[in-house]
C-alpha cells in the first residue's frame, strides 16, 4: 500500500467536503457543483494509474470520516453565518 498517496487523497477529499460545510446555506449548492466534479476526477486519476483501486477507496473512506469528524467536534458549535449577519470591526456604518 502507497500510505503517502493514501494520506494526500485523504486530505484533498476532507478539505472539499469541509469546503461544502463551510460555505453559506443558500450557496452550498453551487459549492457542491463544483466540489464534485474535483472528487470525481480525483477518482478517476487513481483508476487510471493502475492497482491503486484499494488505496483511492481507502483515502475516500478516511476523507470522509475525517470531514465528519471536523463537522463533530468544530461544525455543530460554530455555525456558518448569513452575509447579512456579518459584521466589519472598525466600520462606522
Amino acid at each position: 500500500m502507497d500510505w503517502n498517496y493514501i494520506g494526500l487523497i485523504a486530505v484533498l477529499v476532507a478539505l472539499l467536503l469541509v469546503m461544502i460545510q463551510r460555505t453559506e446555506p443558500k450557496r452550498r449548492r453551487l459549492a457542491a457543483i463544483l466540489v464534485i466534479p474535483g472528487l470525481l476526477l480525483i477518482r478517476q486519476n487513481a483508476f487510471l494509474k493502475g492497482d491503486l483501486h484499494e488505496e483511492t477507496l481507502l483515502a475516500f473512506i478516511i476523507g470522509l470520516l475525517l470531514s465528519f469528524l471536523f463537522w463533530l467536534l468544530i461544525g455543530r458549535y460554530n455555525p456558518v453565518g448569513v452575509d447579512s449577519e456579518v459584521k466589519v470591526i472598525g466600520m462606522d456604518d
